[in-house]
């Protein structure tokens, strides 16, 4: 550097720069797995995190933990020990949990310190369509709930070393491949993606239905010179209940489509006795959903059936 014609290392330029202009980088990293987590899981998580900081040499620390519950409650501890106050009997169920670190750390071969931020949020997916269900209007519920609450968990690093900052990521990776989680369904993925098309396809096989048997009962209500009577029958009887037939099916259709979209897979933080309450109640719920699909599907078949005796009616 300078007449010494020294080189400067990539690091130690970075340094200089991060020093001088006191900007940081940002590295983030979103989940969708179906996680079920308790609080043995945030201990651990914590564990971690501070694990890595042990490699280094920390200069100033200190972390915030916040709770989300519903209806837009918080809590926020300056501290992990208080943390492990929390209250396990609040009725109130978590929706979210967010872990902020603050790290002025010294790395291996530098001499100055350096500032890194560490956001962890953690989401009950459970807790968040409850949310949206009782803000959502009934019309919207389904289609929101396909697309909603993607992410279970989010990690980002506000760092001047991306080395350091990749380390944090690993170990937030190693934590969430060790928690236990809900398998994902591709089949219920795929019906979810394709099951806006239901009602239309269920109102149409209805008119083709009806087009088909009627069709079919021509030869024998026509067969010889009939009267007025009997062709009136004829219209009224296709006409009026093919419309209602049709209509009917396109209802379950809809039915059939608001349970596959409203199917809830199951996945959690269980922190306090609220969070038991909304698991027992979802469990319930996916129940209903069941009956839903079966009932729906039933109909269909039923209206099916229905549609090939109406030339008994005539």
């Amino acid at each position: 550097m300078g007449a010494s014609n020294e080189v400067i290392s990539l690091k130690t330029y970075q340094d200089f720069y991060h020093q001088i202009t006191g900007r940081t980088e940002q590295i983030k990293k979103q989940y969708s797995e179906n996680l079920l987590i308790e609080f043995s899981d945030i201990e651990q998580l914590n564990h971690k995190i501070f694990q890595l900081c042990d490699i280094h040499h920390i200069v100033a620390k200190n972390e915030i933990i916040s709770v989300f519950h519903d209806k837009d409650r918080k809590e926020v501890f300056t501290s992990f020990d208080r943390f492990k106050a929390y209250n396990t009997n609040s009725p109130n169920h978590c929706v979210s949990v967010v872990l902020k670190y603050n790290f002025s750390l010294i790395p291996a071969g530098l001499d100055h310190p350096q500032e890194y931020v560490v956001n962890v949020r953690l989401t009950s997916r459970i807790a968040f369509i409850r949310q949206l269900e009782e803000q959502a209007p009934p019309f919207m519920r389904g289609r929101l709930l396909g697309f909603v609450g993607e992410s279970t968990a989010e990690i980002s690093v506000d760092y001047a070393d991306y080395v350091v900052a990749r380390g944090y990521l690993e170990a937030f990776d190693e934590w969430i491949k060790g928690c236990k989680k809900t398998p994902k369904n591709q089949s219920q993925g795929f019906l979810t993606k394709w099951s806006y098309t239901i009602p239309s396809i269920a109102k149409t096989v209805g008119a083709i239905l009806v087009t088909a048997f009627a069709w079919k009962a021509i030869p024998d209500l026509f067969s010889e010179p009939s009267n007025l009577v009997t062709l009136a029958r004829f219209f009224v009887i296709y006409g009026g209940c093919g419309i209602i037939v049709i209509n009917l099916m396109a209802a379950a259709g809809r039915a059939l489509e608001d349970a596959i979209d409203c199917y809830p897979t199951l996945s959690y933080l269980k922190l306090n006795k609220g969070d038991e309450n909304l698991i027992s109640d979802f469990e319930k719920k996916k129940r209903g959903v069941v009956w839903k699909f079966f009932i729906a599907a039933a109909s269909n078949i039923a209206l099916g059936i229905l549609a090939s005796k109406l030339e008994k009616l005539i």
